[in-house]
């Protein structure tokens, strides 16, 4: 794993057309939807995504002036939705909530009938969530103990994931390689047993989300070793960030963002960018997100794009490293 990150040609077009958008408030006196307005889901109802729309719906209703609907578009580890999304009419009427798998599936899925970074543009970087190094408790009690459990030869750890290519995959592959662990890779395609079968013993450890982990943590079913984000949370204030351990390259996180058709007239992306900036940084608005386990970044589209970008180039490091491959 290298430690810079190079920007490959074919990323670089991501978020350009975003770049001398218009003042907001031009954006928004130029433009303005005329029908309600959708917001997809590529994953079922209920899932994490969920709660960052809905708490803004009624906002965004109020300031765009029209419905904001979510329709929820599952399947094809969210090709499904993002075809639907491709589909729509360049209007400024649909927009998709998208997260790492966005950035992942640049390299993981190259024969998709659109081009992730060519044909849809950023709108905002609304929330991450951190992952927790979990530990069983039977591996270690701190982080230094589980990295000589994980480098003794023959150790023959387990970490799970949420399924092949996600977030918390590609986090733990690259942290396994970047601390040079013993360990492989147990995918599931249900979180919960995932979860569960590290508080058995049956994992030894994982890549997992923050909120998941409270509880299991504050119970001692898990040790929280280590947490990837920038500072250390108010949940887990005790657990180190992978920075302060001297891992400040393991990019590990489940972020979500909002993405649109490239070819959507800037005057409504900038008027979409405008309205979710503006809702995710109502006081009451951040306050439910983060109780619920979110740090609302709010990104602007020009960041996100940069954003999207990094994270791209990343797992495309680890992904062919490890020889990753999806059916």
């Amino acid at each position: 794993m290298t430690s810079g990150i190079r920007l490959s040609r074919r990323v670089l077009g991501l978020g350009a057309a975003s770049l001398a958008l218009p003042g907001l408030a031009r954006a928004q006196a130029a433009w303005a939807p005329t029908q309600p307005v959708r917001v997809i889901i590529p994953f079922p109802p209920g899932g994490t995504m969920d709660p960052v729309v809905r708490i803004v719906q009624e906002i965004l209703t109020r300031d765009l002036g029209q419905p904001v609907v979510v329709e929820h578009r599952p399947g094809g580890a969210t090709v499904v939705g993002t075809q639907e999304a491709h589909r729509a009419p360049a209007d400024g009427h649909t927009m998709i909530m998208v997260a790492n798998s966005f950035a992942a599936n640049v390299t993981l899925r190259q024969n998709t009938p659109y081009n992730g970074l060519r044909d849809f543009a950023p709108l905002v970087m609304a929330t991450v969530v951190p992952h927790v190094l979990a530990v069983h408790p039977s591996v270690a009690r701190d982080f230094s103990g589980f990295l000589e459990a994980g480098r003794r030869a023959g150790a023959g750890l387990s970490f799970g994931s949420y399924g092949i290519g996600t977030s918390n995959h590609l986090g733990g592959e690259q942290f396994r390689e970047i601390a040079r662990l013993n360990a492989t890779h147990v995918p599931y395609t249900s979180p919960s047993q995932a979860h569960t079968d590290l508080v058995g013993g049956r994992l030894q450890f994982m890549l997992a989300n923050l909120p998941d982990m409270i509880q299991p943590a504050q119970l001692g079913q898990v040790r929280a070793v280590a947490i990837s984000a920038e500072r250390r949370v108010r949940e887990l204030p005790d657990t180190p960030t992978m920075a302060e351990l001297g891992f400040p390259l393991v990019l590990s996180d489940s972020w979500f963002g909002l993405v649109c058709r490239s070819a959507v007239p800037a005057a409504a992306r900038a008027r979409l960018e405008a309205a979710w900036i503006a809702a995710l940084n109502r006081p009451e608005v951040r306050g439910r997100l983060e109780e619920m386990g979110f740090t609302v970044l709010a990104h602007p589209a020009e960041r996100f794009g940069q954003e999207i970008r990094r994270y791209a180039d990343v797992y495309a490091e680890v992904i062919r490293a490890n020889n990753i491959r999806v059916e």
